[in-house]
């Protein structure tokens, strides 16, 4: 079976890449006709798949739980967990099937490596999964689960899911961590200096090839030691799945498949 690899979308601003700046101004070079859009549907290409994924096992922003939640849903809905936006945000359909059997094999990993679990027959898809992935599996035939973050945004903890995750890629799951790589400042005029030195920085820990993989470890789980880390990310959820993904990928270099300021908000996506 093809080993899969690893990746990090950064998922814009709630449906942005639905909506059309003709009408929505505010979405203005993060609709539906923006480069940024046009990067998930070429996602599959420029990722260079060999094979389709088994299942796809999103790691999102917008799901954070104090236990390590597993979501086993073979029918996910759609969780349109945004509000303010226009009526057809809330329309986008996406009938991607989960898989039950391969989310409660993950919940067994994940509870081998010592890591408290449980799961969720409820919950639907939220964006941060339906917004990129539609884009990037149109005919919704490849099955798609959520595991959540830990709400305590502990690093290290966080860290110890990714690297529990690691050894599904073989077997031909795609692991998808889903945030943003800054998350404020989208109406800024310019990028500010905090986030041009966030970007200095991220791009050097995670493409780094001459960091072993215990030196990029290293280098994230100092993440908050950087005075730029607070400005660029208030919260961390939306950081979070960046040193998940990394850890997921075994810590090894990645490659930057997309990159481009809004404003302050830097899109970039991780392969690895």
């Amino acid at each position: 079976m093809y080993k899969q690899p690893v990746i990090f979308l950064t998922h814009g601003a709630g449906p942005c890449f639905y909506l059309d700046a003709s009408k929505e101004k505010w979405c203005k070079g993060i609709d539906k006709h923006s480069n940024c859009a046009k990067s998930f549907k070429d996602l599959t290409k420029n990722a260079n798949f060999k094979e389709p994924p088994r299942a796809i096992l999103v790691l999102s922003a917008h799901w954070d739980e104090n236990i390590c939640t597993v979501q086993t849903n073979n029918k996910p809905e759609l969780y349109y967990d945004y509000s303010g936006f226009p009526p057809e945000a809330y329309k986008l359909t996406w009938n991607v099937p989960g898989d039950v059997t391969v989310a409660k094999n993950v919940k067994v990993l994940l509870e081998s490596k010592g890591i408290q679990c449980v799961e969720n027959n409820k919950r639907g898809l939220d964006h941060g999964v339906f917004v990129p992935l539609k884009l990037a599996f149109p005919k919704a035939d490849v099955p798609v689960f959520q595991v959540s973050l830990l709400r305590s945004m502990n690093l290290e903890d966080n860290m110890k899911i990714g690297e529990a995750l690691s050894e599904l890629s073989k077997d031909g799951i795609l692991i998808v961590g889903s945030g943003s790589a800054t998350h404020t400042g989208l109406f800024d005029n310019k990028p500010a200096d905090w986030a041009l030195q966030f970007q200095e920085w991220i791009q050097d820990v995670v493409t780094n090839p001459d960091y072993s993989p215990e030196q990029r470890k290293s280098k994230l789980l100092e993440s908050e030691s950087q005075s730029f880390l607070q400005s660029a990310h208030p919260r961390l959820d939306h950081f979070l799945p960046i040193p998940m993904a990394c850890a997921a990928a075994g810590y090894k270099a990645g490659k930057i498949l997309y990159s481009e300021f809004k404003g302050s908000m830097l899109m970039e996506h991780y392969l690895f």
